[in-house]
């Protein structure tokens, strides 16, 4: 099917998710939650549609544009795991699609807050057809600016069914309730996005999640989890959604060196990548 242009109307049916079927138990008890749908058909041909232009603009190897997660910043290779991040940024009709607004209903009712206090951004990660590149285990707060606080939610929705074979989530129930890890940047290599723990961590207990197209797993900010491979000969195609409350300045920077690490290793490939222009 021809992709859609990415401001075209969307489809008019709209889907409106019952939050009364959420199990704030199991979230509270696990750290993450998922439910079979959110969106319709139409919409997720629409959502196809759309994903396929916006992979199909130049790869930047950076966070401005396409990168690859588990290779250095400036790569321009074809991603094996790909991520573009806020392509919000080229969609006027994201905030009305069936995908956010039952999202925003939902991370709201999870963090016991109104959807009005919430800030949002999304992006988009996918693995190439036969790759072997896992997402590490990792804790998303080990991400967060360290100079900044907030309660949040994410979110992560396939536009194609995923199992173990091409690269669904894992999660380690009940980790959302230990404190940040530490982590390191794959490899050890700054320049590489991606990141992974860095102590020993019992992952034995982890459970996977597969999904049907246009379900969807929430999780808390410090529940463990990964992704394998994509053993299949199609790409697998995710959305992530993270909503939040508006960030507060920390009186003092917590302690997580990787984050300055991957900051500089960023500034620096980007100032390189200025002087070879």
């Amino acid at each position: 099917m021809t992709a859609a242009p990415m401001n075209e109307p969307l489809p008019s049916k709209i889907f409106d998710f019952d939050l009364d079927r959420l199990d704030l138990d199991a979230f509270a008890a696990n750290g993450f939650v998922a439910v079979d749908r959110v969106t319709t058909d139409e919409e997720l041909e629409w959502l196809r549609g759309v994903y396929t232009q916006l992979l199909a603009r130049p790869a930047s190897g950076f966070l401005d544009g396409v990168f690859d997660l588990s290779r250095p910043y400036g790569t321009l290779d074809a991603p094996m795991l790909g991520q573009l991040l806020m392509p919000e940024r080229y969609i006027q009709a994201f905030t009305r699609t069936n995908m956010y607004r039952n999202s925003l209903a939902i991370a709201a009712h999870l963090l016991g807050m109104k959807a009005s206090e919430l800030e949002a951004w999304s992006h988009l990660i996918f693995k190439a057809p036969f790759s072997d590149a896992q997402t590490p285990w990792h804790q998303d707060e080990a991400y967060w600016d360290v100079h900044l606080r907030y309660r949040t939610v994410a979110s992560w929705m396939p536009l194609d069914d995923v199992d173990v074979d091409n690269g669904c989530l894992w999660y380690v129930p009940g980790s959302q309730h230990n404190a940040v890890l530490s982590h390191r940047h794959a490899g050890g290599d700054p320049s590489v996005h991606v990141l992974e723990i860095n102590e020993t961590v019992d992952v034995s207990g982890a459970v996977p999640v597969p999904l049907p197209a246009g379900g969807m797993v929430f999780h808390h900010p410090r529940c463990l989890h990964h992704s394998g491979g994509n053993s299949l000969n199609t790409m697998r195609r995710a959305w992530g959604l993270a909503f939040q409350s508006t960030p507060v300045k920390r009186d003092k920077p917590v302690d997580h060196p990787w984050w300055y690490e991957g900051r500089q290793a960023h500034a620096d490939g980007l100032a390189e990548r200025k002087k070879s222009t």
